[in-house]
């Protein structure tokens, strides 16, 4: 990232309050009319969203990797003096409205959303030009619906307006929501986007397959399975959209992982049951986990691939994601033959033809050409393709393993309590879940 960009995006942003009520749009801000009126301070603020969502251990990846990953048995604890980690992975009633990590995501991630929503309210009369305008909003929509997509995978409801009292809405009126967003973002897209946007947000995150690739990512969340494969083919699976860091902000979890006091790999299972053990020739454990000795019975096992130095680029999403998205979609539409197609793809699939390195190496799938036996396969390789990528809780759920007051229980809790901070300021924050 450029240095120079941060800084200056950092200084426009609206730091104020922690909860949906008035404090996250604050009209009265003395920074906000600089940046409405300014496309070039609009375009900063994109830059902005990005640096806050994917860096410190305070930002969105971090804080959501950790929560699902402490919970799904994906991490492990290094030092139980981080309260807030140490909660997350003792789980149930361990976990309260006052824990670091889920304080921290849910204001960082609603401050994201209120400076999206202050670049979609505000092209419009920050320039007479309609492309610049449009592009400007596909940014700020995907922003939006990346952070409504996220926090219903934490949370069992979420306030989408950003009101005095926000009402809190269920995960199909959320995901609908965050479709809506994405789609308007895609039209947007489709008539071009500015070359003066282009030249000054962060040219990492690629905004067109990226937009695709959230609509695949939420449609099959939300049960749209044609939607989600339509979506899913619409990415090109060789180019890349990455978060970016350098040496001023760097990539937050190669940090911490680096610094053997907070959290590492639990082991080479991926969290996934006996049942569904990885193959030992899957040349993904090696991308992703190593040990220094991995022959003595307790190995000290090391998170890698994405994470190995500060300045490692984090995928905004996988080509593999993709894949196996289209391979659950027509496996739930009992389209067995292509759902078992898409699932090779991902076998099959080596370093030197995914464009991160990323490949299984294994032979094609020879089981039963069943529904359900297709889920379990593809079950098995999210959990092992997405490793660290947040998005092992919601499919614990999705996929119906047992959840955190069944037997042989594979997730320590099934959604988390709202922050206290939001109920303190919105009286309508619902009572938290029991587990």
């Amino acid at each position: 990232m450029k240095n120079i960009l941060k800084f200056i995006a950092l200084s426009l942003l609206v730091l104020t309050g922690v909860s949906c009520n008035t404090e996250y749009l604050d009209p009265n801000s003395t920074l906000e009319p600089d940046v409405v009126n300014s496309t070039d301070n609009l375009i900063k603020l994109i830059n902005g969203i990005q640096q806050r969502w994917s860096s410190d251990r305070s930002g969105v990846l971090y804080t959501n990797t950790h929560i699902s990953g402490l919970n799904t048995g994906e991490l492990r604890l290094l030092n139980p003096g981080n309260l807030g980690e140490n909660g997350l992975v003792l789980g149930g009633v361990n976990v309260d409205g006052g824990n670091e990590i889920l304080n921290n995501i849910w204001t960082n991630a609603m401050l994201c959303r209120k400076e999206a929503n202050t670049i979609i309210n505000a092209a419009d009369q920050a320039t007479d030009n309609t492309e610049l305008a449009n592009s400007l909003k596909a940014y700020g929509l995907f922003y939006r619906a990346l952070v409504h997509g996220t926090l219903i995978q934490v949370y069992e409801r979420i306030p989408v307006e950003i009101i005095e009292n926000a009402p809190f809405v269920d995960k199909s009126a959320v995901l609908q929501n965050a479709i809506a967003d994405l789609e308007e973002a895609k039209s947007h897209i489709g008539t071009g986007i500015s070359s003066e946007v282009v030249s000054g947000v962060f040219g990492s995150v690629d905004i067109e397959n990226s937009v695709n690739a959230l609509l695949a990512r939420f449609n099959l969340m939300a049960g749209n399975y044609t939607e989600a494969v339509t979506a899913a083919t619409e990415v090109d699976l060789n180019v890349k959209s990455t978060w970016e860091f350098d040496a001023a902000v760097p990539n937050a979890l190669a940090f911490w992982f680096g610094s053997q006091n907070v959290t590492q790999a639990k082991d080479t299972s991926f969290g996934l049951p006996g049942s569904l053990m990885p193959d030992p020739a899957d040349a993904r454990i090696p991308f992703y986990v190593t040990a220094e000795d991995f022959s003595i019975p307790s190995p000290n096992y090391q998170v890698v691939g994405f994470y190995t130095d500060n300045l490692d680029e984090v995928p905004v999403y996988l080509p593999g994601e993709m894949l196996l998205i289209i391979a659950e979609s027509h496996a739930r539409n009992n389209n067995l033959v292509d759902a078992e197609i898409a699932l090779n793809a991902v076998l099959t699939k080596t370093a030197t033809t995914d464009v991160f390195g990323l490949g299984a190496g294994l032979p094609v799938y020879s089981g039963a050409l069943t529904q359900e036996a297709l889920l379990d396969e593809i079950y098995k390789n999210r959990r092992i393709e997405l490793y660290l990528s947040g998005l092992g809780l919601e499919d614990t759920r999705r996929f119906g393993r047992p959840g955190a007051q069944e037997a042989d229980a594979e997730r320590n809790r099934d959604y988390y309590p709202y922050p206290n901070a939001e109920r303190d300021n919105n009286t309508n924050t619902p009572v938290n879940p029991t587990s």
